[in-house]
């Protein structure tokens, strides 16, 4: 029986729970300290050997097509097979015949079938967390609690940026509601889009009014632990959002998430402003505040109008692949080096390399499922080949001849993405239990926000003495 067919076995109640605890421990033993089997492509070669592929010559050239999204490493060469086969053979998950044919032990099927149930159960997850109903709840909860915290600091600092970035923040929930009748409910979705980018310009004409009467009515900014403890919450929240948002409107082909993506990335710019304006206030510099405020809404216009260009002005031939996002780097990233190592490997046409890639994210979205594209459904070869033109484009990749070469500038960032990759293999192997450098960042962060609350009220006067 296929791999994929194991899908029908699993109830509902059991892609929520996800494998049984024998199953987690089983993973444990073999994926390091991620304890996950989407981290690079060892659970492909065992799925492939799973469905028929005995052959290491068939696996080998099965694998060096492969692509997921949710890996660093590049592209499998010859030699990561290898290494695969070596540790798949001392942990007993494979045996070798007398005709050099391939087979899973019993633990071995155990550990592909927990892992295929692994990477059910999380996708399933991952189906409702990137949805546009949980995108939409998520986004008007967190904006309701930043909104009054911005609001309410911001008059007890006379922080004008912090209180327009509250209100703006506020307006955001406007959009979310925007978005579920008109975009979702009425199918109007470049209208949506518009009217969220219409609003992002009006915050940006606020902006610049508040910012030009602060310029000529100064009011004294009182700086303080707290309006940089929400500062830098509102850019991780909003930062969050962003991708989330990108991610969700592209799966979905969801315009005005899209936009509303865009919009996230403009509140952290502004979250960025307000705490640089803070920092000046501690030494009496506070038209710094107001012109802070100023250039963002300049660059809020300068990108609302080139949207809005696109929108409206090209509509017939717009595409929205051209709407570019930052939640669009989660699988352009890994395409991105995906084409570089391809290239670096072998001697590939334009059709050579996009072949491959289709049928790599079809054997990644086999085994992985969300994790080979993060449910991006018109990932493909139209996507893949316009990635490429920009590559080339941008003088990263050259055709010679009908054949692919990368330049000086792409075997750059192709070696620095291969130094990523082979750091991240080494710390991925598991060598007994040990503090990982995360761990002790996170520790160290805890007990600086601890002593940041407790102490804020000398440090907050330590901060006016200036």
């Amino acid at each position: 029986m296929p791999l994929s067919d194991l899908g029908s076995k699993y109830s509902m109640k059991d892609l929520r729970r996800g494998p049984a605890r024998t199953g987690k421990s089983v993973l444990d033993q073999y994926f390091g300290r991620s304890h996950e089997p989407h981290v690079d492509y060892f659970y492909g070669f065992l799925g492939l050997i799973y469905d028929g592929f005995n052959d290491i010559t068939t696996i080998k050239k099965k694998m060096r097509v492969f692509f997921i999204s949710s890996t660093k490493h590049l592209v499998v060469e010859e030699a990561d097979v290898e290494e695969y086969l070596q540790f798949a053979k001392r942990n007993e998950l494979i045996k070798i015949e007398e005709d050099e044919t391939i087979t899973l032990t019993g633990k071995g099927k155990t550990l592909t079938e927990s892992c295929y149930h692994t990477n059910a159960h999380t996708s399933y997850w991952m189906r409702i967390f990137f949805s546009e109903k949980t995108v939409m709840l998520g986004t008007a909860l967190f904006l309701i609690i930043l909104s009054s915290l911005k609001i309410v600091l911001g008059i007890q600092l006379a922080s004008q940026g912090m209180i327009t970035e509250g209100f703006e923040n506020l307006t955001d929930i406007i959009k979310i509601g925007i978005i579920g009748i008109l975009s979702i409910r009425l199918k109007k979705d470049m209208l949506a889009s518009v009217i969220i980018i219409f609003l992002m310009m009006f915050t940006g004409a606020t902006m610049i009014w508040s910012g030009v009467d602060a310029l000529f009515n100064p009011t004294p900014i009182t700086p303080t632990v707290q309006s940089y403890l929400v500062g830098f919450f509102s850019m991780g929240i909003n930062g969050g959002l962003m991708f989330l948002k990108g991610i969700v409107g592209r799966n979905s082909g969801n315009l005005s998430l899209l936009s509303d993506s865009k919009d996230s990335e403009l509140n952290i710019k502004i979250s960025f402003g307000v705490i640089i304006g803070l920092t000046f206030a501690i030494f009496k510099y506070y038209f710094v505040d107001a012109i802070v405020g100023i250039i963002i809404a300049i660059i809020i216009y300068k990108e609302g109008i080139e949207i809005l260009y696109k929108l409206i002005v090209k509509n017939k031939e717009f595409d929205i692949s051209e709407f570019r996002v930052a939640g669009d780097n989660i699988y352009y990233n890994h395409l991105t080096t995906y084409i570089f190592a391809s290239i670096r490997r072998e001697r590939l046409t334009r059709s050579n390399l996009l072949e491959n890639f289709e049928e790599g994210l079809i054997l990644g979205r086999n085994y992985y499922q969300g994790f080979a594209d993060f449910f991006y459904s018109n990932l493909g070869k139209n996507i893949a080949e316009s990635h490429l033109n920009k590559l080339i484009k941008d003088k990263y990749i050259e055709e010679l001849d009908g054949e692919l070469t990368l330049t000086h500038k792409g075997l750059k960032y192709f070696y620095k993405a291969k130094a990523k990759e082979f750091q991240s293999r080494a710390n991925k192997i598991y060598e007994g239990v040990n503090i990982r450098s995360g761990h002790i960042y996170c520790i160290i962060f805890l007990i600086v926000l601890v002593l940041l609350i407790v102490f804020a009220n000398s440090i907050n006067t330590w901060l006016n003495s200036f």
